[in-house]
Formats: structure tokens, C-alpha cells, sequence
């Protein structure tokens, strides 16, 4: 899998800037993605190592997982969008001009999901914001429904990119491209 900070198609030197932001952006947010699975990793060892040696479970361990996970997830799902590795139809040979009409159709259904992440994902974070996490320092749940708006706004840049043919793709190789 070849790695490039770098777009791989930009055609328009207008956004040029704008998706350079956003590739530095998500490099970040891939790199906090990787540091979340690995935190998850070594939690869930040290509970079962905890458990089993010790007896003994820490309180914390599991909310902080759930927590974890529930950002992993929404970041995951965002740059599966940016990948382009969702669902596809590939064994289906549909005519070039087909094919163009399909590729501005799935960005739009992309931006339509988005919408509803970030308005419904903001709704169930606004109303989360009465209830804490005790085993976490009385953290608010709002910031664990955070993941779903703040992924919602990654698929929406990703899909209006996608929808004017600027591929963010950083992983080469892998997804569908259709």
C-alpha cells in the first residue's frame, strides 16, 4: 500500500490550497486513528491479564474502550469514504457514459449521508450533554457522540471533492475507484 501526502489527481489549481489543508488534516486524524486502535489494544490486554491473573476488572477499562471505538469507527468510516472501499457494484460493465453519471451520483448520496451524520449526530450530541462518564472524571457522553458530526463533516468535504473529480485518495491499491 503506497502512502502519498499528496493527491493523487488535482485538476483544479483553485483548490489546490483547500485540499492540501484537508490532506493535512486527515493525516492527522489517520495518525489519531492508529494511536486510538493501539490505545484500545493495550486496555483491553491489560484488563484480561488484570482479570485473569488478579481478579480484579478495572472499573475504567471498559468505557474508555467504548469510547475509543466509537471515535475509531466514525474516523474509519470516514476515510473508507475517502478510500473509496464502501460497497460497489464492480462485476456490472455499464458504458463510459453510464459510468460518468454514476460517478456524480454516489458523491451525491455521500453528501446526502453526511448531512444526516451532522445534523442527526449534533441533535444526539446536544442531548447527551446532561449525562456524564463517572469512570472517566465525569466526562460529558457528548464528547463520545462527538465522532458521528465530526465524521459526517469529513465525508461531506470528501464527497464534494469527489463529486468535482479531485481524488484524495492516499492509499494507492486498494478500494473499488469505480
Amino acid at each position: 500500500m503506497e502512502d502519498s501526502n499528496k493527491p493523487a489527481q488535482v485538476q483544479k489549481n483553485g483548490v489546490q490550497w483547500v485540499v492540501s489543508l484537508l490532506l493535512s488534516i486527515d493525516k492527522a486524524i489517520e495518525e489519531l486513528s492508529k494511536i486510538l486502535l493501539l490505545t484500545m489494544i493495550v486496555i483491553v490486554c491489560f484488563q484480561v491479564f488484570a482479570r485473569k491473573l488478579f481478579s480484579y476488572t478495572p472499573t475504567w477499562s471498559l468505557d474508555i474502550t467504548i469510547f475509543l471505538l466509537i471515535w475509531f469507527s466514525f474516523l474509519g468510516i470516514a476515510m473508507g469514504f475517502r478510500e473509496r472501499i464502501h460497497l460497489a457494484f464492480t462485476s456490472i460493465d455499464f458504458s463510459e457514459r453510464t459510468n460518468y453519471y454514476i460517478e456524480k451520483v454516489i458523491p451525491i448520496f455521500e453528501i446526502i449521508f453526511a448531512l444526516i451524520l451532522i445534523v442527526y449526530g449534533s441533535k444526539l450530541m446536544l442531548n447527551d450533554f446532561g449525562q456524564t462518564i463517572p469512570t472517566m472524571g465525569d466526562l460529558p457522553i457528548a464528547y463520545r457522540t462527538l465522532a458521528i458530526p465530526v465524521s459526517g463533516v469529513l465525508i461531506l468535504f470528501y464527497g464534494i471533492f469527489q463529486f468535482f473529480g479531485i481524488d484524495l485518495k492516499r492509499h494507492k491499491g486498494i478500494g473499488g475507484g469505480h
